[in-house]
C-alpha cells in the first residue's frame, strides 16, 4: 500500500493506494491528536503500509511526534517531504527554500505542471496567495490571516464584539453584530485577494489561471468577481507528482 498525507495546521488529509484496487481511498479529519488519528487511519489501512509519504506543517517537533506515531501504528518509516530550492520544474522564491511551507509548495509545483503560469490561493487558518510564471519560477506570495483568524483577533481586542447567530456571510453591510463582523471579515478577505489577482494579471497575463484551495474556499470563491478553479487537494496531488519523478525535499 502507498499512503500520501498532508498535515495541516488544523486538519490532516490522507491518500491511499491497494495493490489491485483501480482507485484510492482518501479522507480527511480536523484536529491534530496525532495518536488516535493514526490509530484511525491504520485501521482504514487494514494492512502493511509499504511507502509512506507526509508533507507537513506541524513543524519539526511536530514531524518528529508524528513519525513515531506513524512507526507505532503502521509500521512504516514516513519520509517526510520538506520545500526544496529547486525541483520538478518549479525554483522557489524564498533564500531559504525549507521556510516556503510545503504545502505552498507542493501546491505550486501541481498548478505549474497542469497550466503553466498560475495564481494559487489557499483559504486556510491562515489565508496564503503565491504566483509561479510560465518558466516555473516562484515570485513570491502573501500570507495574511484566514477568515477565522480575523474573527479571533477581532474578539480578543474587543470586549462588546461576539458573533451570536450563524447567518450567511456576504459583503453587504451589516445590520447586527455578528452579521458585520462576517460581513467585514469576508469582504476584508475577497478585495485582498482580487487586489493580488488583478496586480499580477498585468505582469503575467489577463488569462492567467487562479486556482482557490483550501477550507474556506468555498466561502470565498462565490464572492471573486473572476473565474477561478477549486481543488481541494492539491498538496496530495502535488506530493504524489514530485514522489513519482525526482523525489527531491525529501528527508528520512
Amino acid at each position: 500500500m502507498r499512503l500520501f498525507l498532508d498535515i495541516g495546521n488544523t486538519a490532516m488529509k490522507w491518500r491511499l493506494y491497494s495493490p489491485g484496487k483501480p482507485r484510492m481511498q482518501g479522507g480527511q479529519a480536523h484536529r491534530r491528536d496525532w495518536a488516535s488519528l493514526v490509530d484511525e487511519l491504520a485501521q482504514r489501512c487494514g494492512g502493511h503500509v509499504r511507502e509512506l509519504w507526509v508533507a507537513s506543517v506541524a513543524g519539526r517537533e511536530g514531524d518528529q511526534l508524528l513519525e513515531k506515531e506513524l512507526l507505532r501504528a503502521l509500521g512504516a518509516q514516513p519520509r517526510f517531504y520538506y520545500s526544496p530550492a529547486a525541483g520538478a520544474g518549479v525554483v522557489n522564491a524564498y533564500a531559504d527554500p525549507a521556510r516556503l511551507g510545503v504545502d505552498r509548495w507542493l501546491a505550486m509545483v501541481e498548478v505549474w505542471h497542469r497550466t503553466g503560469a498560475a495564481v494559487i490561493v489557499d483559504c486556510g487558518s491562515a489565508l496564503t496567495l503565491d504566483a509561479v510564471d510560465g518558466n516555473g519560477q516562484h515570485l513570491g506570495g502573501y500570507i495574511v490571516p484566514g477568515l477565522a483568524m480575523l474573527r479571533g483577533s477581532l474578539f480578543q481586542g474587543t470586549a462588546q464584539v461576539r458573533v451570536t447567530d450563524s447567518a450567511p456571510a456576504t459583503l453587504g453591510l451589516g445590520c447586527s453584530t455578528s452579521a458585520g463582523v462576517e460581513n467585514g471579515v469576508l469582504r476584508m478577505s475577497v478585495a485582498f485577494v482580487t487586489d493580488v489577482v488583478v496586480e499580477l494579471r498585468k505582469t503575467l497575463s489577463d488569462t492567467c489561471p487562479v486556482f482557490i484551495t483550501g477550507g474556506d474556499a468555498a466561502v470565498l470563491q462565490p464572492h471573486l468577481g473572476f473565474a477561478t478553479q477549486a481543488e481541494p487537494d492539491l498538496v496530495l496531488d502535488g506530493l504524489e507528482r514530485v514522489v513519482s519523478g525526482a523525489g527531491d525535499g525529501t528527508q528520512g
